[in-house]
């Protein structure tokens, strides 16, 4: 203990000292919500059960709260759960005299980001359609969200509770098969946590006078920084990314998706076009502006020009393949707000040599605090997908798009279901590209005629029986709840807000016509010769009957 204070004070003594305390802070804190609050009842829990009590661990340790009326409320029953969210609490009880005394400031930038992250996640979070697999609407827990994301305009202090109920209750579309992760929602979530650690170091780092939007800024421009950088670190000699990568077929790729499915021929035409002439200067140019966020602290003008540049690359990466970043976007307009708003009159301290030195260097080890996705990968001409059909009692079948699956769409968006899959497959992701360069390079050499052949000597057989059941059985009961519930309005998902990547299918599409009796789930391998596609494998993987 005391070796552990004195550490803290020498630390305490020196600016850079206390910078590492924050940042190490986070990343502790971060990891913590996330194993409790998020992968707790998911199986964090139960791996600790299992080591505590072995296979008899007791029901109040062991029960998820997924099938009650109210997961937040459920969740507050769970020991492990409650005692997380009081060690959150307590450096705010400890230091409630300085709480109390209003030595404690909450200011006006602070509000908008806080506001503006726990609102996006509490938007989408409550607006999402009725849950068919656990079968409950959870109102409770939407109204929650949605009152506390309100609630934190002016009561700071419950943000901690806020991101415990936003993890828990998105942490049922993760349940029972694995689900899909939070890289769309992971800035927001980090803004939060950021701004619970810099009150703490308000709090008990009084000689820290750097605002929270210093840090708010190094987490939002580490994420570009990072995403930039890793297209360098996948290339295997630095460059191979930039010269060699044809952005053109990760726009064929996205298309034989459905992006761009109901647009007409010439709008389809026109982009591809765009595309084939100026996609290697556009991917420069995303490329470049990634990499420029280092740079977004050296002067307001250049912080503008930054800002809009992500907010046009943004808009160009929906174009061309229907992700829509618009939780980041959001957060985007907010800061560009600050840096307009009076001149900058929110963030014009932090333009200081001093402030952008610091911010260059801590960027560059974003890896170790912030642990940012690295937006890094190979496009080739190959890829494949999952497609969906149903048919119903009649035999009549219907093609099924992806964001029917709703609140779950975002799982089957990601096509993460190559354990359906029995035989060898490429590490190539539903968009065509890979992280590997040497399987993005064996597939432009092997050309679509020897493509499974170079499948069968360098892919995997990611097929599980045990997964296979479990999401046979996830399937089942959905459209169970929903052929029940066919043609019901629910009212929360009127508000529904935007998704996170778009696609449709043409042709004879499922709307609730008639009720599911039997989903399909097709395998795709296509290859792209000459701008059309070529298709290899159109096979059934799985079928699930619906009872």
């Amino acid at each position: 203990m005391n070796l552990a204070r004195t550490t803290f004070t020498r630390l305490n003594e020196t600016s850079t000292g206390r910078l590492f305390i924050v940042l190490a802070l986070f990343a502790l804190c971060r990891l913590l919500s996330l194993l409790v609050f998020y992968e707790g009842f998911l199986h964090i829990f139960n791996a600790v059960n299992f080591r505590l009590f072995g296979a008899h661990a007791p029901a109040l340790l062991s029960r998820v709260p997924y099938h009650d009326a109210s997961i937040i409320l459920s969740s507050l029953l769970n020991p492990y759960f409650l005692l997380a969210l009081v060690l959150f609490y307590v450096p705010f009880f400890v230091k409630r005299k300085a709480l109390r005394d209003k030595t404690f400031t909450y200011t006006a930038p602070e509000r908008l980001f806080i506001f503006t992250a726990a609102f996006l996640l509490a938007w989408e979070l409550s607006t999402y359609q009725f849950n068919y697999y656990l079968n409950q609407p959870f109102y409770f827990d939407r109204i929650a969200l949605i009152i506390l994301a309100f609630l934190l305009l002016r009561f700071p202090l419950l943000t901690p509770l806020f991101v415990a109920f936003a993890y828990v209750y998105r942490s049922q579309f993760n349940y029972p098969v694995d689900g899909f992760t939070l890289h769309d929602k992971r800035l927001l979530f980090d803004l939060l946590i950021m701004f619970v650690v810099h009150v703490y170091a308000r709090l008990y780092l009084p000689l820290l006078k750097i605002p929270y939007a210093f840090f708010l800024i190094l987490v939002l421009a580490s994420g570009y920084f990072t995403g930039g950088l890793s297209k360098l670190t996948i290339s295997p000699h630095g460059y191979e990314w930039l010269l060699q990568n044809d952005p053109v077929n990760l726009f064929h790729n996205i298309c034989y998706r459905g992006w761009l499915a109901q647009a007409t021929e010439s709008t389809r035409h026109m982009l591809e076009s765009f595309f084939t002439h100026y996609g290697k200067l556009f991917q420069a140019l995303a490329f470049l502006i990634e990499l420029s966020a280092l740079f977004i602290l050296y002067s307001r003008r250049a912080g503008i020009i930054i800002i809009v540049g992500l907010l046009a690359m943004h808009t160009g990466i929906f174009c061309m393949t229907g992700f829509l970043f618009w939780k980041w976007m959001a957060v985007d307009l907010v800061l560009l707000f600050c840096y307009i708003y009076k001149r900058g009159y929110y963030v014009n301290e932090l333009f200081q040599k001093s402030y952008f030195k610091t911010s260059v260097l801590i960027m560059f080890v974003s890896f170790a605090w912030l642990q940012p996705i690295k937006f890094g990968w190979h496009d080739t001409p190959a890829n494949q997908f999952f497609t969906y059909e149903v048919e119903n009692a009649k035999g009549e079948i219907y093609s099924f798009e992806k964001n029917e699956m709703n609140p779950y769409h975002q799982w089957f968006q990601l096509d993460r279901f190559l354990f359906l899959v029995n035989k060898p497959t490429l590490p190539l992701s539903g968009f065509g590209y890979t992280a590997k360069y040497a399987i993005a390079k064996g597939i432009v050499i092997s050309g679509p005629k020897k493509f499974l052949q170079f499948e069968n000597a360098n892919g995997k057989d990611s097929y599980q029986a045990d997964l296979k059941n479990k999401y046979e059985e996830f399937i089942r009961t959905y459209f169970t709840n929903r052929n029940a519930r066919l043609n019901e309005t629910f009212l929360p998902s009127a508000f529904m807000a935007p998704f996170h990547l778009y696609n449709s299918e043409t042709g004879n599409v499922w709307h609730e016509q008639q009720p599911v009796h039997t989903f399909r789930v097709i395998f795709n391998q296509v290859y792209t010769v000459n701008g059309k596609p070529l298709q290899i494998t159109r096979q059934v993987v799985d079928e699930v009957v619906i009872e």
